[in-house]
């Protein structure tokens, strides 16, 4: 019978506010871990920003050291984007993304909010079978 030995990670608390004009930025590392999913949830505030927030998913595909937090670039590339809330007041937008065994390093980065902060959260669930 096979065993699922699940850890749950905080990527970017609950409740975290992204202020306007800010970026907020959370990593975890998934080596090891055979499947995995990640919850992102942005929350608009009872005024919606002017420009909407977006949540980017990014990848590591180093085996070592999990690198420092950054955009995309040398160490970290882009796998999904697009994930907003839009500007409505008190819109809320989840989204979850699924990956099987090899994954190394896992960022998750919200950004381009202005006028008003944006509220947002992700979560990481591994899991290892044995």
């Amino acid at each position: 019978m096979t065993t699922h030995t699940r850890t749950i990670t905080a990527v970017i608390a609950e409740s975290t506010s992204n202020t306007a004009g800010s970026t907020t930025r959370g990593r975890v590392d998934a080596r090891g871990m055979d499947a995995g999913w990640l919850h992102i949830k942005l929350t608009n505030g009872g005024t919606g920003p002017t420009v909407q927030a977006e949540a980017r998913i990014l990848l590591s595909d180093t085996d070592g050291t999990q690198p420092a937090a950054a955009s995309a670039g040398t160490d970290w590339k882009t796998a999904v984007s697009g994930i907003t809330a839009g500007t409505a007041a008190n819109a809320v937008r989840e989204y979850v993304w699924y990956h099987g065994p090899g994954m190394t390093h896992i960022e998750v980065e919200v950004t381009g909010n202005t006028g008003q902060t944006v509220t947002c959260e992700a979560t990481y669930c591994g899991t290892v079978l044995s």
